[in-house]
């Protein structure tokens, strides 16, 4: 299987790169279908899929009867852009978990900062739930997430919340086999109490460094992880959904 782009995926990044570079401003028409075709080289129905893209993603507006108008880019753009891109592709989970790595972090430190009280309660309902109930790997998996992402909201930075958005329904799906591979999950159960007190207690730097600490540690075990499937790609971790393999520390 090759892993080479296809022509409109090809259209899209360059067309894409047009847009971005400053000369087409909001509320400018771009060129035609047939000037893009001969433009870029591909046929219309490629530049009508990148067309169509575009419209979708809310970088262009297409005016029945006037033509196609550059509709804005902001924040969403880049977004709905790039981080799907990585997503899409399960054999970048380690770079994904580079990029959350840096994400994480600086949520995190922000988060000791600017956290409520209603973050801290809502933060400490995650470990209640753990204490109180037996958690399957499926349900921690979500609820992981869930906690990094309640971490986001607390930082008031509205770009992290986005961004560990669109990571999450990835993420959850993908570390739901990672607990098969890597059932024990004591230091992560650690880490996370440890920067729900920093938040808690206001300590910005060390937040930031525990949460550094948990992101490295994952890290090792999602690469560990990966060389495992590649050389069992018969495992069929389907099963084990709702099997009760998580360890808590908190009983």
């Amino acid at each position: 299987m090759t892993n080479k782009k296809n022509i409109t995926d090809q259209t899209y990044e360059q067309i894409l790169q047009m847009l971005l570079n400053g000369n087409i401003r909001p509320g400018d028409r771009i060129p035609s279908e047939n000037e893009l075709k001969d433009i870029y080289g591909v046929s219309r129905n490629t530049i009508r899929a990148v067309l169509n893209r575009l419209n979708v993603l809310g970088i262009l507006e297409t005016r029945r009867g006037e033509g196609t108008f550059m509709k804005g880019v902001g924040m969403d753009v880049y977004l709905h852009s790039f981080i799907p891109s990585i997503l899409i592709n399960s054999f970048d989970l380690l770079g994904l978990m580079e990029f959350r790595r840096g994400v994480e972090t600086a949520s995190a430190r922000l988060a000791a900062v600017n956290a409520t009280a209603d973050d801290i309660e809502d933060l400490e309902r995650y470990f209640n739930t753990l204490r109180d109930h037996d958690i399957s790997n499926h349900e921690f998996a979500s609820m992981t997430s869930n906690f990094h992402l309640k971490i986001a909201f607390a930082s008031k930075n509205d770009l992290f919340v986005r961004l560990l958005e669109l990571i999450k329904w990835i993420m959850t799906s993908k570390m739901e086999s990672f607990l098969y591979y890597k059932p024990n999950v004591e230091d992560s159960s650690f880490y996370h109490s440890m920067i729900y007190r920093c938040i808690k207690q206001r300590k910005p730097d060390e937040a930031a460094y525990l949460m550094d600490r948990h992101m490295l540690l994952l890290l090792s075990r999602v690469e560990s992880y990966l060389e495992h499937i590649q050389t069992n790609p018969q495992n069929d971790s389907d099963s084990l959904l709702n099997q009760k393999t998580v360890t808590n520390i908190y009983k």
